[in-house]
């Protein structure tokens, strides 16, 4: 029978509010979405993002410390019969607080989004390094990158630079930068090996002044994207167009109820696996939005549900549908919910796994 794995990155260098363990791993139960510790990588620092290749059954990890130049992404193997990873390697990620690792369509590269937080003109200091993956599965040496801010940047900019993700388009043609910093999501073609990252034809699409754009997504139609603004705490509807890469927003809807005044940050961004419904995060209102999805792209929100946790950082819906986790990362644990296939609904089923400062959550199922 296939086994269904959950993989939860923690912190465990300065967490808050206590050590974390490194890269746990979890067998699902898909019945009831029970949570069982079947694995732990411990020899690695600050694991703070995670991607899966589950085809070839790989899973690479950002290594995430503010206090270092330069950063990590590491690579490792998958045993499905078990779901414990083995060491394959790592390479800088040429810039600092690796905060994200996405693929390009064929999973052949992967690129590092790098916050950027040491000093202003710190080397290496690249917002977004590209990597090709070995058939081994482990990474080459960073053979592309570009810097946002200051006089050298791809754009000059006096702004600080915060990268947060990267996005192949679906038609594997560009590659969007979230920057947070400069409210802008960053346009590249598609690099090849022994290539530079070079600006599309429409270099970026910008966002309004202090909304933050930090995390985004393709709809299945590939016409439609959505992103999450972290400061502004909105959602914004992107239509994208292929031949320039540029975006055109056509709606943008908050992430917080009327009449909420607190500090909330926004974090992560999904889509369901129908496309019917879209759902994120909001940190300091401490809960889940949840929005559906027209035909047309168009959102309607339709409300909340509280995350069971302090600063839901990232939540993923398990490959059922059923079942969505969301890693709270600053008290709670990891909750589990019962999702409505139906309506989207979440409903909190009370069962808990006690991570200190789990930070991504990832699914892979293999037979």
């Amino acid at each position: 029978m296939p086994k269904t794995y959950a993989f939860v990155g923690n912190l465990n260098r300065n967490a808050i509010p206590g050590e974390g363990k490194g890269i746990s791993v979890f067998q699902l139960d898909d019945h009831s979405g029970d949570l069982t510790l079947v694995s732990e990588y411990l020899a690695i620092d600050n694991p703070g993002y995670l991607a899966i290749d589950e085809k070839r059954k790989r899973l690479y990890a950002a290594v995430e410390i503010p206090a270092w130049n330069e950063n990590m992404a590491v690579a490792f193997d998958i045993d499905p019969a078990t779901g414990a990873l083995s060491y394959i390697n790592m390479q800088p990620t040429l810039g600092n607080t690796t905060c994200h690792l996405g693929f390009d369509q064929s999973g052949g590269l992967i690129f590092a989004s790098n916050y950027t937080v040491a000093e202003l003109g710190a080397h290496p200091g690249n917002a977004v390094a590209a990597f090709r993956v070995r058939s081994n599965g482990g990474l080459d040496p960073a053979f592309a990158a570009a810097i946002h801010e200051g006089p050298h940047a791809a754009l000059p900019t006096n702004r600080r630079q915060h990268g947060h993700c990267a996005v192949v388009s679906p038609d594997n043609r560009y590659v969007f930068v979230c920057d947070l910093g400069l409210d802008r999501i960053m346009a590249y073609n598609l690099p090849k090996q022994g290539e530079g990252l070079t600006l599309a034809p429409e270099p970026f699409t910008q966002l309004p002044e202090g909304a933050g754009p930090r995390h985004m997504t393709f709809d299945q139609s590939g016409k439609n994207a959505y992103v999450i603004n972290e400061l502004n705490s909105t959602v914004s509807v992107l239509h994208y167009h292929p031949e320039s890469a540029k975006f055109t927003i056509s709606q943008t809807l908050p992430t917080l109820p009327d009449g909420f005044s607190d500090t909330n940050t926004c974090a992560e961004i999904a889509l369901s696996a129908d496309g019917r419904f879209l759902y994120g995060s909001n940190r300091g209102h401490n809960s889940i939005v949840r929005y559906a999805v027209s035909e047309s792209g168009a959102l309607s929100l339709l409300g909340w549900t509280p995350s069971q946790g302090i600063c839901p950082r990232n939540f993923t819906i398990d490959p059922s549908g059923k079942f969505m986790l969301v890693a709270n990362q600053k008290g709670g644990g990891v909750a589990i919910f019962k999702r409505d296939i139906e309506t989207g609904v979440l409903e909190d089923t009370g069962k808990r796994v006690a991570l200190q400062s789990p930070m991504r959550i990832v699914f892979g199922t293999f037979a």
